[in-house]
């Protein structure tokens, strides 16, 4: 049976005054949308999650929010309010779908409404047939147990035990540049600690939240490490960031242990989707196994890749397993405008052993081993992977405002990667 592809995002035409905003844009009475054969999840492998489904709607049904946007958003609050009321309008129309399919919505575990108009939702088997043969359901996709890539701790630090030095990763980049601006950087990762000294962290609940219960301090550490990496403050104490004194905006979706699920992170995207504007920063260290047929069949590719169209550019990690083909995890696998995969290189230029490979979908390689940088506690590690790689992107991006460029090369298996630099 054939697979039906992501739904890509359709924009509207006219603006209020930068904002569009239909009444007459709802649902299924406005756009007939044309009988398919029955959606089958694109891929069977990874840790799936049995009974546990994502399931995203055609357009032609239910349209996200950013589909009522028109043009680069630049203004937070307006932006922010016109999503929130988005988000009641088209959570009432995903109940009224299910309510008609006769499909209990205490059974939802997840509302998406601001990239990707959808659900993550328990299913028995007869129910994922109903859906599946419902020709409103563009996308069914089983969720999966996410982890933290794999990374290690060489050392850890206290609060004030160094004066402030430049990392080598940093260096690497290009050296650092004032991220004092309008622009946010948002962490999708462990949370950050949230009033560490060198870090101007977003504390508000509205912005900062957790997807794992509890707040979005960071009780793990790896992404407080991250956001260092980003933004850390241009100051006397520990490190310097390479765009210095970015807001860091903490989006927690993997709790102490670094253990999370597909749809929990689907919802931090869904998360900066409603509240970013044109200029803004993700970070995404974190990987997962998805197998064959990622880089189309991939829950993450629509609300990415309709994030990434909005203006707002995202770095990800390409994985810490050893030489795997990054193509095969998510979200490393994503491509798109905006959109860059990570590798990591030691300081003296040479591949790190434990970085994933393949080009694409990898398109810079940064600083990943032995990278020293925040922590939690107030305090300061030395960490390795492809997660500490990844932020120096991201900070050149929130920096400069722009894409990276790549300056010199490393060679892995005859491929070359370029050092993303400012």
């Amino acid at each position: 049976m054939k697979r039906i592809p992501l739904v890509k995002s359709l924009l509207v035409a006219t603006v209020l005054p930068m904002f569009l905003f239909s009444c007459d844009k709802n649902m299924t009475t406005q756009t007939e949308v044309p009988s398919d054969p029955v959606v089958k999840p694109a891929g069977e492998e990874g840790d799936i999650i049995p009974g546990q489904y994502i399931v995203y709607m055609k357009e032609g049904a239910i349209a996200p929010g950013v589909s009522y946007l028109q043009g680069p958003i630049n203004d937070r609050a307006k932006k922010a309010e016109f999503m929130d009321n988005k988000e009641v309008e088209i959570t009432a129309q995903l109940n009224a779908f299910l309510s008609k399919e006769s499909i209990n919505t205490n059974n939802v575990i997840a509302y998406y409404t601001s990239l990707v108009a959808g659900f993550a939702i328990k299913l028995s088997p007869e129910e994922y047939k109903q859906l599946a043969t419902n020709d409103k359901i563009d996308m069914i996709q089983y969720d999966r147990i996410e982890r933290l890539p794999s990374f290690t701790v060489e050392n850890v630090a206290a609060s004030g035990a160094r004066a402030q030095s430049t990392p080598c990763g940093v260096t690497r980049a290009g050296g650092t540049r004032n991220g004092d601006s309008p622009y946010w950087a948002w962490i999708i990762d462990t949370g950050i600690d949230l009033d560490h000294p060198d870090l101007d962290v977003q504390t508000s609940t509205t912005f900062g939240k957790s997807f794992v219960g509890g707040t979005a301090d960071d009780c793990n550490g790896h992404g407080t490490h991250v956001a260092g990496t980003v933004g850390a403050i241009n100051n006397s104490i520990g490190v310097v960031g390479v765009s210095n004194g970015a807001k860091a905006v903490p989006v927690k979706v993997f709790g102490c242990s670094g253990g999370s699920a597909t749809s929990t992170i689907v919802s931090g995207i869904n998360h900066v989707g409603k509240y970013d504007i044109a200029g803004d920063v993700v970070n995404m260290s974190l990987s997962g196994y998805y197998g064959s047929g990622c880089s189309s069949g991939s829950s993450y590719k629509t609300p990415m890749q309709n994030l990434a169209n909005s203006g707002t550019r995202i770095a990800s990690a390409a994985g810490n397993n050893s030489g795997q083909n990054a193509g095969l995890r998510q979200p490393a696998c994503v491509n798109g405008s905006n959109i860059f995969t990570v590798a990591s290189m030691t300081c003296s230029r040479t591949f790190s052993s434990f970085s994933n490979v393949g080009r694409p979908p990898i398109d810079f390689i940064a600083t990943g081993s032995s990278v020293y940088s925040t922590y939690k506690n107030g305090g300061y590690a030395t960490l390795s992977g492809t997660s500490m790689a990844t932020p120096h992107v991201a900070g050149i991006m929130h920096g400069k405002q722009a894409a990276p460029r790549g300056s010199g090369t490393v060679v892995k298996n005859g491929v070359s990667y370029p050092i993303a630099v400012y």
